[in-house]
C-alpha cells in the first residue's frame, strides 16, 4: 500500500514536472515569436521610412557643389539666361545677401519643427511684411529661373494665407534654403532640390 502511494506520488510529481517543462517551452516559443514579430516590424518600418525619405526627403547638401561667382557669370553669358538684374545701388552681392536674410528669417519662423505650432492667423501681419520685402527687395533684381523661384515662393505665401495652412510656407522655406545653398554656398546637411535655379545650375555648369 505504501509502495502504491509512493508510485502515485512519483507519477504525480513527474506529471507536474512534465507540465512545467511544457509550459516553459510554450513561454519560450511565445517570447521567440513576439521578438521575431517586433524585429520584423522594426525592420519593415525602418525600410519604409528609409524608402520614403529616399523618394520624398532631402538630399545630402554635401553632394551640392555651389558654383563660384565667376562660374555663374560665365554660365549666364554662355546660356543667354540671366539670374540677376543688379543695379549700382543693388549689386549682385546684395541680392545674394537678401536671399540669405530671407532664408534665415524662415529658419527662425519654421526651423526645428516650429512649423508644427505655427498659426497662420496670428502670423498674418508678419507674412504680409515678408511678402512685401520679397516683392520689393528681391523680385525686381532677379531674372530667369531665379525669378521663377521667387514668384513661386510668393505664390505659396499667398496660398498659405488664403488656406490658413502652414504647408505652403514649408515650401517657401525650402526654396530659400536651396537658393542659399546654390547661390551663397550656405552650409547645411540637407538639400531639397526644389528650385529651378538649382536645376539650371546643374544643367549649365555641372554638365
Amino acid at each position: 500500500m505504501e509502495n502504491t502511494d509512493l508510485d502515485r506520488t512519483d507519477n504525480a510529481g513527474q506529471g507536474q514536472e512534465a507540465q512545467l517543462q511544457q509550459n516553459k517551452q510554450r513561454s519560450e516559443k511565445s517570447k521567440t515569436i513576439i521578438l521575431t514579430l517586433a524585429l520584423s516590424f522594426f525592420i519593415i518600418g525602418g525600410l519604409g521610412t528609409w524608402g520614403y525619405y529616399s523618394l520624398f526627403g532631402p538630399n545630402s547638401a554635401a553632394s551640392v557643389d555651389a558654383p563660384s561667382d565667376e562660374e555663374l557669370t560665365d554660365a549666364e553669358k554662355s546660356s543667354g539666361t540671366a539670374l540677376f538684374k543688379p543695379t549700382i545701388e543693388v549689386p549682385k552681392t546684395e541680392i545674394q545677401r537678401r536671399i540669405n536674410v530671407i532664408h534665415e528669417f524662415w529658419n527662425g519662423e519654421l526651423g526645428y519643427d516650429k512649423w508644427s505650432k505655427y498659426n497662420i492667423d496670428t502670423h498674418t501681419p508678419v507674412l504680409n511684411e515678408i511678402e512685401i520685402d520679397i516683392r520689393n527687395k528681391i523680385l525686381p533684381y532677379v531674372a530667369g529661373p531665379l525669378k521663377a523661384d521667387i514668384e513661386t515662393a510668393l505664390d505659396k505665401i499667398e496660398k498659405s494665407k488664403s488656406s490658413e495652412s502652414v504647408e505652403p510656407l514649408k515650401g517657401v522655406h525650402r526654396i530659400f534654403h536651396d537658393l542659399d545653398i546654390s547661390l551663397n554656398d550656405y552650409k547645411a546637411s540637407d538639400y531639397w532640390d526644389v528650385t529651378e535655379t538649382g536645376k539650371w545650375i546643374e544643367k549649365e555648369i555641372k554638365e
